[in-house]
């Protein structure tokens, strides 16, 4: 049963300048609209529909989670301590190490980070950490109720705070794991054409790294983070490579650091992210159609301009498959409180999340030039000031009123009009490569009328002729003085 979000003050949604009419939109769209889907939940046994076309949401449905009411500590007499203000104002701290320990533990190559600063946390922040730290300490405590501490207002607060909560909210053990060896060699063990692209992408994932950090630590941190996605992947056969995966493992390595972010990195792969690591990305072309589903209960009128430039929701493909860590990758107290959202709600809450924030900027949308690149550029370029408190809020109703299950009929038929449309422009671009062999076949069968070789051209005719004339008229005028 879910804990009843009264119990735990602070922690709703920020009210005044931020709220804007998207949660309007989510509360008052119509609940009946196409009843034909509500309820209408295929067997959870069945991977396939009647005409062969996989289910949106199977594999997110089958991933196993402990129920709200399991207790989080079990048999654990004692809770772990979560660290106070007066834990985390200590200097030389990064996520709960002392900075002393770093330099003789290779395990914790993270430099210190501005994001985390104690100096910068509001009232509201600093309040939330003492209500965390009540809730934690309780004997009893669900993981419905750290779930429901993750994904209210402000989330975990601090870094330090994660480092605890996350595992345990995977499920893990609070202790800390023993070493794991091999790492230096890890990488052998998985096919060299992906290790050779994980390189490339984790180049390319220094935005996640503390501005500050000096040129060792920055190699130390992308040889950390080669190492933990090298690691899951060697570990599960059947987890696929994509890029994207590179800046989830940058998040966790940067809350949790290299011995426990395995662990936590093979958890979130395995219960959130497995969708995204098949063989194919073909189930998560037609999970993003949930976009399309729920705008057309909350706004209609945006979801028909989108259809009218003929654009798919494949722009939040980044922001789905990454959890946002692509977009804010600069922004780490955004994207860490983000992780503590994700964490804690099921695993297609991205989707609503997209779904209010393209229902949020509808005027700006609607503002720009009406035709497919314009609006996809605009929808790609995410703004930094939107207000996440008031959106995530949204993104949670809007999942409570339209769950999966109720929507995933008009999931299929949203994917059966893109395949559609994809073939219509497969077979619109085979004609015009047609037509161009066409045009460029008869442009070398016509033979283009030339001059006679002695003439040369009319140019040369035209030289000749004046010099021919130039010196009749000098041999004319040479006869008469004679």
């Amino acid at each position: 049963m879910e804990t009843d979000e009264d119990d735990l003050p602070l922690v709703q949604p920020v009210s005044g300048p931020l709220e804007n009419s998207v949660g309007e939109l989510v509360r008052n769209a119509p609940s009946n609209l196409r009843k034909r889907n509500i309820g209408l939940g295929l067997p959870e046994a069945s991977e396939k529909t009647e005409k062969g076309e996989s289910k949106p949401e199977s594999s997110a449905r089958r991933t196993s989670f402990p129920s709200d009411a399991t207790r989080i500590w079990g048999e654990e007499k004692i809770p772990p301590r979560i660290p106070g203000i007066e834990d985390l104002e200590s200097p030389g701290k990064w996520n709960g190490v002392k900075s002393s320990a770093l330099a003789s533990d290779s395990s914790n190559t993270l430099p210190s980070d501005q994001s985390d600063n104690l100096e910068l946390l509001s009232a509201r922040e600093r309040m939330k950490i003492n209500v965390v730290r009540g809730c934690i300490s309780k004997q009893d405590l669900t993981f419905g109720e750290l779930r429901l501490l993750g994904c209210s207002s402000e989330g975990f607060v601090n870094d330090d705070i994660r480092r605890i909560l996350w595992p345990r909210l995977l499920g893990l053990s609070d202790t800390e794991p023993d070493p794991v060896a091999g790492l230096d060699t890890v990488h052998t063990k998985i096919p060299n054409e992906v290790y050779q692209q994980i390189l490339k992408d984790v180049v390319r994932s220094t935005s996640h790294f503390p501005q500050e950090s000096t040129e060792d630590e920055r190699t130390a941190l992308e040889n950390e983070m080669t190492q933990m996605i090298c690691w899951v992947l060697h570990r599960h056969k059947k987890l696929n490579y994509y890029q994207g995966y590179n800046d989830v493992a940058a998040t966790v390595l940067m809350v949790m650091g290299l011995q426990r972010g395995l662990q936590v990195l093979e958890q979130i792969s395995l219960r959130f992210l497995q969708r995204f690591m098949e063989t194919t990305m073909e189930k998560v072309n037609q999970e993003l159609f949930f976009i399309f589903a729920l705008l057309e209960r909350v706004h209609p009128t945006l979801l028909q301009h989108l259809e009218n430039v003929e654009l798919f929701p494949h722009f939040a493909l980044a922001e789905y498959t990454t959890w946002y860590a692509h977009k804010y990758s600069e922004h780490r107290k955004l994207l860490h409180r983000l992780f503590d959202y994700f964490l804690g709600s099921p695993p297609l809450m991205p989707l609503y999340l997209s779904t209010v924030i393209v229902a949020h900027r509808a005027t700006e949308i609607f503002n720009t030039t009406p035709d497919m690149g314009h609006t996809h550029k605009v929808l790609c370029t995410l703004p930094e000031d939107l207000p996440f408190e008031n959106l995530l809020v949204d993104a949670k109703d809007l999942y409570r009123k339209y769950p999966p299950d109720s929507i995933e009929n008009d999931v299929r038929d949203y994917d059966n009009k893109r395949r559609r449309k994809e073939q219509e422009w497969k077979r619109a671009a085979e004609k015009n490569r047609q037509e161009r062999e066409r045009r460029s076949r008869l442009q070398v069968a016509v033979p283009h009328p030339r001059l006679p070789y002695r003439v040369g051209s009319y140019r040369t005719i035209a030289v000749v002729t004046v010099l021919a004339l130039g010196i009749y008229a000098f041999l004319k005028s040479s006869s008469g003085l004679n």
